[in-house]
């Protein structure tokens, strides 16, 4: 799938792996997609930086609304939809068993025996490859229809942070929206200097 990314766009996709990992999300998400999006410079990181969307502002952000450890967007959804606030249970335990209180402990891994008696290295959590969300897929499928839309060989990093403006809405919508943009303002006005400087 990711042949056709620029070289610029596949370093966002893997800073988002990386930014998972940062947080202990056992998963990439839209959320991570958009923080690897927004440390590179470009003209969609540009527009969302004047509307005070940075890359510091949506980290906290995120470690505010979905904080460190295994929930993902789905399970705050599911949560959300009994009347259960994940950010307020959040708050509550940092405030009761202290700020570290949901920080998962990190994974040691070592070497076994196999059968035959070689030692084996078991898989290291810093270079597992985490799966993908599937509004996480999704964006990087709409990603690729505003390539071939603008008739380009490669999906460069605009193109990337377009697939992640969905207007039926993820997590990286929501922390556009909460720190004070509009998605679809930002995803008209990037789609116009596109258009422009074709």
């Amino acid at each position: 799938m990711f042949e056709r990314f620029t070289a610029d766009a596949r370093q966002a996709v893997a800073r988002a792996q990386h930014e998972a990992l940062a947080f202990a999300h056992p998963w990439i998400g839209t959320e991570h997609l958009l923080l690897g999006v927004l440390a590179a410079d470009t003209p969609g990181v540009a527009l969302l930086a004047e509307a005070g969307v940075t890359r510091s502002a949506a980290r906290l952000a995120l470690d505010q609304f979905v904080g460190r450890g295994g929930f993902c967007e789905r399970d705050a959804a599911a949560l959300h939809s009994v009347g259960i606030d994940l950010a307020q249970v959040r708050h509550a335990a940092k405030a009761s068993f202290g700020p570290s209180a949901l920080d998962r402990a990190p994974v040691r891994r070592c070497r076994r025996r196999s059968l035959f008696g070689h030692y084996r290295q078991q898989r290291d959590a810093t270079t597992e490859k985490l799966p993908f969300m599937p509004r996480a897929k999704r964006a990087l499928e709409r990603a690729s229809m505003e390539a071939e839309r603008s008739r380009h060989d490669q999906l460069d990093l605009d193109q990337l942070l377009l697939g992640l403006l969905d207007p039926k809405g993820n997590m990286a919508v929501e922390l556009i929206q909460h720190l004070g943009a509009n998605p679809e303002v930002v995803c008209a006005q990037l789609r116009a200097r596109r258009d422009d400087a074709a």
